[in-house]
């Protein structure tokens, strides 16, 4: 290989790593949080969340929550938790989580945000009642 094709190859990988470093950082500059405590409701537990621009600390909403998935953590990914979209309303995202056993659990979610290239990940912990 010569010189120039070896130049065009590294020019090219390092604009592809930019570019998927600068998405990292926007889809990175959001953070979910918890609006309230769970509130339990027969054998499910009904979680409203939020999603948070961090930089301007507006929330968004009209988020497409497009993964959801509950476990009990760290050492316990196996455990897991049927976990159903309720409602989206001015901002709040609700789930209902439907827990085996009572304890700590984390809620993972991913989103797409309009205008951003990459999706939105976060994992919100909570406390379930079973």
């Amino acid at each position: 290989m010569n010189r120039n094709h070896l130049f065009a190859g590294a020019v090219a990988l390092a604009v592809t790593l930019a570019g998927s470093v600068t998405a990292h950082a926007q889809a990175m500059a959001y953070r979910f949080e918890l609006v309230n405590d769970p509130l339990h409701v027969g054998p499910k537990d009904i979680v409203q969340v939020r999603l948070v621009h961090g930089m301007e600390n507006m929330p968004v909403n009209d988020a497409v929550i497009f993964e959801t998935s509950a476990d009990m953590g760290p050492g316990m990914e196996s455990m897991t938790a049927p976990v159903k979209a309720v409602s989206a309303k001015d901002g709040i995202y609700s789930f209902a989580i439907e827990p085996a056993v009572p304890g700590r659990w984390q809620l993972h979610l991913g989103a797409k945000v309009q205008g951003e290239p990459a999706p939105v990940r976060g994992t919100i912990d909570l406390d379930l009642v079973k």
